[in-house]
């Protein structure tokens, strides 16, 4: 008897098309909950089953979760981010679903309360999830090497300096391949490794040290440049507002950790941006001919 299908939310983002990918190549069947199902198609082919929907139409997530024993939820930042992840938990109670991993803020910006507006959405789902009577783990992941650092890279070739508001202060940032790895990992385990993993790359680095890694990838100086925090516009959006927070809480020094949970899963150390940086610069010489 074949197993029942992983239900991706998300699944045409960076992460959750790592996450499916990995599925996939495991043999695992995989359905994914959409409301671009041609995106999916192009990404996935026929190797994943498609339900179309949106999160706040309960009749479309009753169709999706049908038949589902474990869940991926994972959503992009938005005013409706808490009330559309809690509302695909509560149908995946109700059908039976007996494990969500959940794709959270990083712990920095959920603790403590107030810090940021994206943290204090994440926290809220996750102390939803804790009242459902089903298996649950919620992934904090630091700074995305694939979002931040990959900007810094943009810029940099651009020919600007790397603008930071406090270029002193350390990042542990995090490959989102390893994410997925992790992810994945408690999507398949026998049990779950806990109820909430932090999630890191192997080191804290800061502005000035990635200018100086950059400075020898490029063969030129690059420089780290202070530039003061800009607050959000009272009327900016959701997004823009949370981003303007991250920024803040960075500047502050409280992404500057780092965690043995990815080594400790998946029996590897976590990927280090000097590895980030050497292939994202060879991928992009590929495809540049």
């Amino acid at each position: 008897m074949s197993p029942a299908p992983i239900l991706v939310t998300g699944a045409t983002g960076t992460l959750g098309q790592l996450v499916v990918k990995r599925l996939i190549a495991l043999d695992r069947p995989v359905r994914v909950f959409t409301r671009r199902p041609d995106a999916a198609r192009k990404h996935f082919g026929a190797a994943v089953q498609i339900a179309v929907g949106e999160f706040a139409d309960r009749t479309s997530l009753d169709a999706a979760l049908r038949g589902i024993d474990r869940l991926l939820l994972l959503s992009p930042i938005s005013e409706r981010l808490a009330a559309d992840q809690i509302a695909v938990a509560d149908a995946a109670a109700t059908a039976g679903v007996r494990r969500i991993v959940k794709i959270s803020g990083s712990d920095w910006t959920i603790e403590p309360a107030g810090s940021s507006i994206s943290g204090d959405a994440h926290a809220a789902i996750e102390r939803h999830l804790r009242t459902l009577s089903l298996e649950k783990v919620w992934l904090r992941p630091n700074a995305w090497m694939q979002v931040s650092l990959a900007n810094t890279i943009r810029q940099v070739q651009a020919g600007n300096p790397i603008i930071a508001a406090n270029p002193d202060a350390g990042i542990g940032y995090i490959d989102a391949r390893d994410i997925a790895d992790v992810a994945v990992h408690q999507l398949m385990a026998d049990a779950l490794a806990g109820e909430m993993l932090n999630l890191t790359g192997p080191e804290v680095v800061a502005a000035r040290q990635v200018a100086a890694l950059l400075s020898s990838a490029f063969e030129r100086p690059v420089a780290a440049i202070a530039r003061p925090l800009v607050a959000a516009a009272a009327e900016a959006d959701f997004e823009h507002r949370a981003v303007a927070q991250f920024t803040a809480l960075i500047a502050a020094g409280r992404a500057a950790v780092t965690t043995d949970v990815v080594a400790t899963l998946t029996g590897r150390a976590p990927r280090d941006i000097q590895t980030f940086i050497a292939e994202h610069l060879a991928a992009e010489a590929a495809l540049a001919g």
